[in-house]
């Protein structure tokens, strides 16, 4: 939410302009030093502790508790919020709604203690009207911080889902562009084209139709399919078999590679493009003709679970700049984090030799 100066600026001049509140719209006395009256300054603190409470519950509460559906936990907390930013700065200014009882409550105290009786007592049904009355009197001075409130929390959730879906969409959308771009920068197209082309001479034309088929459904998945939030299974495994397909022609035989699909996907659906970065991350980093280059891929469907193991060997590469950047793959951490909140687990591990990627992802 505050992410840049200019935000700053103005979460400052909105906190200020809350903070102003009590003074605006409370009725001006002819008293100049209204504003250090009791119910003044105990808005002031009301406010303040209102906004602290919206920070912490933007920031805190609802991505950890309300997005993951602790509403019991949170309902608790809201409820412990009301409470202190209710009835604390009344006590903090010296108003205490519950002493409204003091001689027939504190009889038996008294009379332990030897004091004598005093000559009248209060009825008890007397003492239940003061301290109802003084309730009431409380609950009409706060009634305006209690609107407040709800208003605070609402909007904190408000803008915090609306915040939620902007990221999204923005984190799906860099996942579409960069495999887009991926696909169709000179650089892919060229070491694809070539490849296809070598394989033509040397096969006298078998395969041909089939690699560019592979590529054409590749560009077609990207621009249309990926538009929606949820595809079939099926159609993002067919799109990474292509992918795999055409990045196998230009491998040397010296490259042990593995690749495997098991269990079916029919009947599952899951986020577009979000498996390709780990992919594609594999071939971009694993690949050297003149070392010792190894990459395995496994994906296993099995129990409403996808679990996904990707593996290269680290070698020397030559890359440009924007594919060393590790933007695909933390693309695809912030979606997972998104779209599947304790849905996913996925671990990143790499040594001197090694890169491992493995995601075990709950399906829809």
């Amino acid at each position: 939410m505050i992410n840049n100066k200019n935000n700053l600026i103005w979460h400052i001049l909105a906190c200020l302009a809350f903070m102003a509140l009590p003074a605006i719209i409370s009725p001006h006395p002819p008293d100049p030093n209204y504003l250090l009256s009791g119910p003044i300054i105990r808005d002031f603190i009301s406010n303040g502790l209102m906004l602290v409470f919206f920070y912490f519950n933007y920031y805190i509460l609802i991505p950890k508790l309300y997005f993951n559906r602790l509403y019991v936990w949170y309902g608790l907390i809201i409820a412990a919020a009301f409470a202190i930013i209710i009835f604390v700065p009344s006590l903090l200014t010296g108003f205490n709604p519950f002493n409204s009882a003091p001689m027939s409550l504190r009889m038996p105290e008294m009379i332990s203690n030897n004091m004598p009786r005093p000559e009248r007592l209060i009825p008890r049904n007397e003492h239940r009207q003061v301290h109802e009355q003084n309730l009431t009197t409380f609950l009409t001075m706060v009634s305006h911080n209690i609107l407040l409130l709800v208003s605070v929390i609402l909007f904190s959730i408000l803008l915090k889902t609306s915040d939620r879906l902007l990221t999204t969409e923005k984190a799906k959308h860099d996942a579409e562009l960069g495999s887009l771009r991926n696909q169709i920068k000179p650089h892919f197209l060229f070491n694809t084209l070539n490849s296809i082309y070598a394989m033509a001479v040397r096969d006298k034309s078998s395969g041909t139709a089939s690699s560019i088929l592979k590529l054409s459904g590749l560009m077609r998945y990207v621009v249309s399919e990926t538009g929606r939030q949820y595809v079939p299974l099926e159609k993002e495994l067919a799109y990474l078999n292509d992918y795999v397909e055409l990045q196998k022609i230009r491998l040397d035989k010296k490259v042990k590679f593995y690749y495997a699909v098991q269990g079916s996907p029919i009947g599952y659906k899951i986020a577009p493009l979000l498996l390709i970065p780990f992919i594609e991350n594999a071939f971009k980093h694993g690949v050297n003709p003149d070392e010792d280059s190894q990459i395995n891929i496994s994906i296993n469907v099995m129990d409403k679970t996808l679990d996904l193991i990707v593996e290269n060997n680290k070698v020397k590469v030559l890359l440009d700049e924007h594919e060393t950047s590790g933007r695909g793959i933390l693309n695809a951490k912030e979606r997972l984090s998104l779209l599947y909140p304790k849905k996913h687990l996925l671990t990143l591990n790499e040594d001197e030799y090694l890169y491992r990627v493995h995601l075990n992802l709950e399906l829809s």
